[in-house]
């Protein structure tokens, strides 16, 4: 992973490596898959993904695999299957992990109507320090460990104020197991992800489960880390288990199904029972993941107008390809909230995120050096209310020597601002473009830009937002991931434009 931008995630392989368009990729922790993306732009060693499955804190530096389909031919293609150069191991048995180090900076300035004088100035900076370790088969026995800690100090400014300084540091993981996944008997305890079941995120307690070759029964029980700062605390306990049946290891098509219950109490009392059901199978010619949580509520909620049994968050999506150049996809989604891994925001990453409920489907074709792909979709979840998108995507590659490549995107959406049909619409446009070079080597350079238009009836004019960046991931003797992104975005502000500026950079060392 060498880069997170809103919802697209970046990976260092692409179609010389193998990967293929529309492709799935595991996202890998101590041999365990947490998450899968699918691969939805392709240059030549560089893919963005996007998230379909699985745990939230995907962070630059995790591990990714996937099964390399290469389309090359004669002594060339040989050469690459049969000499792998793998000088050292970064997974598998031992410690493996990485350290980072990050700094981001971002100013915001306003001036006046009629001058360009600045009224107002903020900003902050804000370094910060990340390690993710892995152990598996410490000292050839069955220990292991996971821990995810990131500290941060932020310093913020403003014109004719005193700084304000906020150091934080929170732990995502901080778990040793007995047994690696899979394994006959396994127990956990710590700071954990459930990633057998996405129903459940992180918690501090225990888990026990015994494998098979085809089923998977696991219990657990903890409490949950208080959801501002991420410190332990005893406010919310769950405990609960779960059934899994899946494909014997080593089978062409991957498939599993997974139901179980789970309790919560906070402050002793019952806050919440409910039931989920997860299934989940994908082929060389499709994917599909599904999931239901049915909550149950005791009698004095009822009393209060609620259901007895009350089918709550679902989600669903699938994927068909029929040939290698086709592919369909369609979506549902009533989640909750979830919590998401943000390095760097502008517009377009805003509006995916307000408008990720709801339900829609699209098509991709797919040629040697271009992708074509379109989807309607219908948002539930906006502040602004229901919402209609339409997006058209054109992403192009390996256009000359340099292996120049750009993807194109537009958005058509129109919001219902109330539940009235005759209320007037919020109508919208959104086009960003961004254009990559991949010709040196593990350095990957791009520029990214766009504008978002909206026209909204309660408002007075169209308010319009425009970005512009710049992007460079070097990759350096395998073990090295830099990362240099630098942002300026424009807003309309009351008086005059609001500008902010933004950089971030990276070093991250894999061992």
């Amino acid at each position: 992973m060498t880069y997170l931008s809103g919802a697209e995630i970046y990976v260092s392989a692409g179609r010389r490596d193998g990967l293929m368009d529309s492709a799935e990729v595991r996202v890998v922790r101590h041999d365990s898959t947490v998450a899968t993306l699918r691969v939805k732009f392709l240059a030549s060693h560089q893919a963005a993904c996007a998230l379909i499955r699985g745990a939230q804190d995907i962070v630059v530096g995790d591990v990714v695999r996937f099964t390399p389909q290469l389309q090359t031919t004669g002594p060339a293609a040989q050469a690459v299957a049969v000499r792998p150069h793998r000088p050292h191991r970064l997974s598998g048995p031992g410690l493996h992990g990485r350290v980072g180090i990050r700094y981001l900076r971002a100013t915001s300035s306003a001036t006046g109507d009629s001058t360009d004088t600045t009224v107002s100035r903020t900003g902050f900076n804000q370094p910060s320090f990340d390690v993710r370790m892995n152990g598996l088969g410490l000292g050839g026995t069955p220990l292991g460990l996971s821990v995810d800690l990131r500290t941060r100090r932020t310093v913020t400014s403003s014109i004719g104020q005193p700084d304000i300084v906020d150091g934080k540091t929170r732990v995502y993981q901080a778990a040793v197991f007995w047994g690696a996944p899979g394994a006959g008997l396994r127990t956990v305890v710590g700071r954990q992800y459930l990633s057998a079941v996405s129903s459940v995120g992180l918690y501090d307690g225990g888990l026990v489960e015994i494998n098979g070759a085809h089923f998977t029964f696991g219990a657990f029980g903890g409490v949950e880390p208080d959801a501002a700062s991420l410190g332990f605390s005893t406010d919310v306990a769950d405990h609960g288990g779960y059934l899994q049946v899946h494909n014997r290891q080593g089978s062409a098509t991957a498939w599993s199904v997974t139901s179980g219950v789970v309790r919560s109490f906070e402050a002793s009392e019952q806050n919440r029972e409910f039931g989920f059901a997860q299934a989940t199978a994908s082929g060389r010619h499709f994917s599909f993941y599904a999931l239901q949580e049915v909550d149950y509520y005791p009698p004095y909620k009822v009393q209060l107008g609620e259901k007895e049994l009350s089918f709550t968050s679902q989600y669903a999506t699938a994927l068909v390809r029929p040939s290698h150049w086709l592919s369909f996809n369609g979506s549902y989604d009533k989640r909750r909230s979830v919590r998401l891994y943000r390095d760097t925001q502008n517009p377009e990453t805003a509006f995916d995120d307000a408008y990720r409920q709801g339900y829609g489907g699209g098509v991709q074709l797919t040629g040697k050096k271009f992708q074509v792909a379109g989807d309607w979709r219908r948002s539930t979840g906006g502040a602004a209310g229901a919402a209609d998108s339409y997006t058209g995507i054109l992403a192009v590659d390996r256009l000359t020597h340099a292996m120049l490549g750009f993807s194109l995107r537009a958005t058509w959406y129109q919001n219902q601002n109330d539940t009235t049909s005759t209320a007037a619409r919020t109508t919208g446009q959104l086009y960003s473009l961004r254009l990559g070079l991949d010709a040196l080597g593990p350095v990957q350079f791009a520029l990214n830009g766009g504008i978002r238009s909206e026209d909204n009836p309660n408002l007075t004019g169209t308010q319009q937002s425009t970005w512009f960046g710049v992007d460079l991931d070097a990759s350096v003797a395998r073990y090295w991931l830099l990362s240099v992104s630098l942002l300026r975005q424009k807003d309309p502000a009351n008086p005059g434009t609001s500008t902010t500026n933004q950089f971030y950079g990276s070093v991250t060392w894999r061992f």
